[in-house]
């Protein structure tokens, strides 16, 4: 484990990271509204229903459920709000800021199992990078992230109860360490979908670590040639294989409960959602996987573009010939030529941190790559906070290999110190962006201006700030870029109505109402809007019918007395009546 020289450095750097006013001091912002703020199993449903509804509070039975089923979360957030009586968002960025630190000094404990005694200087500089990156400031400063920060809790002690399970001195510890480490496992997936990844990390972990088995091995293992120097394998390693049929088996039980909670059903999403998902060329469709996955790559490797949302038009579709398939092309040159190191390298401990920085990388990333399945997002920050670990090991190796083999120790360290300086300042940049939403919208045009859900959201809390000419304008450019855009056409309406346009609100209320699902707040404001302009219509057409023909329509002046249903009705006959008398003009 980490002796005191490291552990000390590494808990201040991330309390410096994190502690400053504008994290802690910050407001709920856009997705928090929904999961803290509006979610009703975080203030006063029964208990039991947390375990009934996915994170947002809609039941997991519900058609329109996201099935993203995250109880120890919100559970998180329910204590909270038990112990205050009140939804104070500081409170909330105290806890969040408090997981993050123990998680960055947890990080620092499994590089150290990882990598050994050998290996202290890399595990230290690696949990000092991971500690700064900008990447992890959704997950931390955004409440709505307290299911990352969890899920690495959870996934880093289960790691390091495998590894007692391992180094048990005997049976009893080790069934006990065995017994906590399905519990952490279970923990880890109850706060988000990913834990389960930490499986696979624990299996890699044993085989390339405690075992110095290599991927050219494994290749032998499962080859015809040696048949009867596999026999002598399969004794040799007979504890491994034990352990690893154990981990399958919990895996298998862990994913089949964790899908029978789900219905065995898989959530629906929008095109607007994960437009690439939708491509029916399938070639093209992984083609634009891809591309994501060099874009989440770049992230980490350059964190200036973060943005809240990456959805609706973020980042456009590769549909025909494009520089950017050069971008994937070189993408996968690169990588695969790190992959192909790992089996053609001579076998050491180089090697080996390599192939675990690679396996944190990778492995918690899986879940989000929309290869077992499409996911409800194009690209996000927070998927991206675990396996920054696995990233940040990779670099500090990197660095530590161009020093020896160049025999440059002091340029190696300064580009390490500088890479810690501007990722500490990005941080801190970033960090101040997400305190309110008004900041936070406002950043995101840097990087994603023809993103629909960016105007939506500037236009949303414009309104809510009375700035209702800036709101109209936003939602109007959220409309331009997503025309089919129902939440902005019902918003932009409910702005017209209140400022006495009708027609314009009629108009766009209509819209709404004919896109698929509309939401049922857009018949509510037509029928309103429908009714007011009504009564405006009636009392010109009425005195001028009185004053062409002495009196109105009786049945006429009924309807327009009754239910906003029958003022409807009303407007049609009195079409009819002006349309019957060319004469009248309104």
């Amino acid at each position: 484990m980490a002796d005191q020289s490291q552990v000390i450095p590494i808990w201040r750097h991330s309390d410096c990271r994190l502690s400053s006013p504008k994290d802690y001091n910050g407001d709920f912002v856009f997705d928090d509204t929904e999961a803290i703020v509006n979610n009703v199993d975080v203030r006063k449903t029964p208990f039991w229903d947390i375990f009934q509804n996915d994170f947002w509070g809609t039941k997991l039975s519900h058609k329109q459920s996201h099935k993203s089923y995250r109880p120890f979360t919100i559970l998180s957030f329910r204590l909270q709000f038990w112990l205050r009586q009140d939804l104070v968002s500081q409170d909330y960025h105290v806890v969040n800021i408090i997981l993050h630190s123990m998680i960055c000094l947890l990080t620092l404990f499994v590089y150290n199992i990882f990598l050994g005694p050998e290996g202290r200087s890399i595990s230290f500089y690696a949990a000092a990078l991971f500690t700064v990156h900008p990447i992890h400031t959704e997950a931390v400063s955004g409440i709505v992230g307290r299911a990352e920060l969890l899920c690495g809790l959870f996934t880093w002690l289960s790691i390091l109860l495998y590894n007692h399970t391992i180094y048990a001195k005997n049976i009893l510890h080790a069934w006990v360490a065995m017994f906590s480490f399905i519990i952490c496992i279970t923990a880890a997936i109850l706060c988000k979908e990913t834990g389960i990844t930490a499986i696979g990390i624990c299996a890699i972990y044993d085989i390339v670590i405690v075992n110095k088995i290599y991927p050219i091995d494994v290749i032998n293992f499962f080859s015809f040639k040696h048949v009867d120097k596999n026999l002598n394998n399969c004794i040799k390693y007979k504890n491994i294989l034990l352990r690893l049929a154990a981990l399958i088996f919990i895996a298998i039980i862990l994913l089949l409960l964790r899908f029978s909670i789900m219905g065995f059903s898989v959530p629906k999403f929008q095109s607007v959602d994960n437009p690439a998902s939708f491509m029916d060329n399938v070639l093209l469709r992984i083609l634009n996987y891809n591309y994501i996955y060099c874009l989440n790559i770049w992230l980490l490797i350059c964190p200036i573009w973060l943005c809240f949302d990456w959805s609706m038009g973020c980042i456009s579709l590769i549909t025909n010939y494009d520089y950017r398939t050069f971008v994937v092309i070189i993408f996968w040159f690169m990588f695969g030529t790190l992959i192909m190191y790992t089996f053609i390298s001579h076998k050491n401990k180089t090697l080996r941190y390599v192939i675990m920085g690679l396996t944190i990388l990778i492995c918690p990333f899986l879940p989000a790559s929309n290869i077992f399945f499409n996911v409800g997002f194009v690209l996000a920050e927070r998927v991206l906070y675990i396996p920054s670990a696995g990233y940040c090991l990779l670099v500090v190796i990197g660095l530590q290999k161009f020093s020896a083999r160049f025999s440059l120790p002091k340029t190696s360290l300064s580009a390490y110190t500088m890479l810690i300086v501007l990722l500490f300042i990005r941080s801190w940049i970033r960090s101040t962006q997400w305190k309110n939403e008004k900041l936070l919208f406002q950043s995101a045009l840097d990087v994603c201006p023809l993103n629909a859900k960016v105007h939506y959201n500037i236009a949303k809390n414009a309104a809510d700030a009375g700035n209702i000419d800036l709101a109209k304008l936003e939602y109007q450019e959220a409309l331009r870029l997503n025309p089919n855009y129902a939440q902005a056409m019902n918003n932009l309406g409910n702005l017209f109505k209140d400022d006495g346009q009708l027609l314009k609100a009629i108009s766009l209320f209509k819209q709404a109402i004919n896109i698929h699902n509309p939401p049922l707040i857009s018949l509510q404001g037509y029928s309103v809007t429908l009714n007011a302009n009504f009564v405006i219509m009636w009392s010109t057409i009425k005195s001028k019918l009185v004053a062409r023909y002495g009196h109105p329509v009786i049945m006429v002046t009924r309807l327009a007395r009754s239910s906003s249903l029958y003022a409807a009705i009303a407007t049609v006959a009195i079409v009819r009546v002006t349309l019957s008398e060319p004469r009248f003009e309104l």
